[in-house]
Parts: structure tokens; sequence; C-alpha cells
């Protein structure tokens, strides 16, 4: 569970780093993506398919 939290931590960070920096705003979604979004839907795919299940 640690290393979850850590994870997610680590993963909203980049995403605010993202969010501030000055890339283009199609490169900041890109990034986001691919850097954020894909490896918390990875990171919490367990609970979504088991709170679909009930």
């Amino acid at each position: 569970m640690t290393k979850e939290l850590e994870l997610e931590e680590y993963l909203y960070q980049r995403a605010i780093d993202i969010i501030k920096s000055t890339d283009s705003d199609t490169k900041k979604e890109n990034l986001l993506f691919e850097e954020v979004w894909l490896p918390l839907a990875d990171l919490y795919e367990y609970k979504v398919t088991a709170s679909l299940s009930n």
C-alpha cells in the first residue's frame, strides 16, 4: 500500500510539473496521458474491475 501511495503522489506531482511547463497544450495533453493517466489507470485497474464486478 505504501508503494502505491508513493507512486500515486509521484504521478500527481508529475502532472503538476507537466501542467506548469511551457510546452504546448497538445504536448501537455500527450504527456499527461502517457506519463500520468495511463500509469494511474494501471495502478488502480484492480480496484476498478473489482467495483464493476459487484
